[in-house]
């Protein structure tokens, strides 16, 4: 008995630093564990990222405030992941990684709502121009292909992942320019572009039809797809 409690003596001023490099083992096992997470939502970090970046914040401060909430939440990750040498700080990045994952939610919540203000604007007026041009030329794909963008549009506003998102938003941006680029060659008229534009967002006027998109409509035997209707 004398001998164990001499041994026991000799082992106590041990024991913190065992029971330290137990606690260790254990964290560094379960942030082990979580790296899967950590991984995951660096990536749908750098997705919503580069949806933003073609998208655009706008001027929606509630836009702007999500996405610092989120880089301010990813620095604070990587400062406790390269600085972690101890149990409290790996247990410290259990604790932060839910917020961490709930910024990447929240700002990605923020973009999808900037982008169905953006679809509503930009690419819905595109079904009634599609349409629109379709009737006026037959023989022209053009038509077809911008109703195609604006239901394509309407269509991305569901989905949920943000790496599927990412794509989308990107093709639809690119596949818009190529149609705007595509129309102002087939108008070869600013005022004709212009008219058709605003006449695909129920905006034009009576003023709108100069004497130039009167003839363009007149050559493309268009007049007659188009009533005069009072304001109001």
């Amino acid at each position: 008995m004398a001998d164990a409690l001499e041994e026991l003596e000799q082992l106590l001023p041990e024991l913190p630093q065992a029971l330290e490099r137990r606690t260790l083992g254990e964290s560094l096992s379960r942030v082990a564990s979580s790296l899967n997470e950590i991984r995951s939502a660096s990536r749908r970090l750098s997705e919503v990222l580069d949806a933003a970046d073609r998208i655009g914040l706008g001027d929606v401060p509630e836009v702007v405030e999500k996405m610092d909430d989120m880089s301010d939440a990813a620095l604070h990750m990587a400062s406790l992941l390269m600085n972690a040498d101890d149990a409290a700080s790996l247990h410290q990045i259990e604790r932060d990684l839910p917020q961490f994952k709930s910024t990447i939610a929240g700002a990605f919540s923020a973009m999808r709502q900037r982008w169905r203000n953006e679809v509503a604007a930009g690419y819905r007026p595109f079904l009634s121009l599609g349409q629109l041009l379709s009737k006026i030329d037959h023989a022209s794909s053009l038509g077809a292909r911008m109703v195609e963008l604006g239901q394509d549009a309407n269509a991305s506003l569901t989905i949920a992942q943000t790496d599927q998102f990412r794509d989308a938003v990107i093709k639809l941006i690119d596949t818009r320019a190529l149609l705007e680029s595509e129309k102002t060659s087939f108008t070869a008229d600013e005022q004709v572009d212009s008219f058709l534009s605003d006449l695909a967002q129920n905006q034009a006027r009576l003023r709108s039809v100069t004497t130039d998109v009167f003839r363009w409509l007149a050559e493309h035997d268009a007049l007659d797809l188009f009533e005069v209707r009072p304001i109001g």
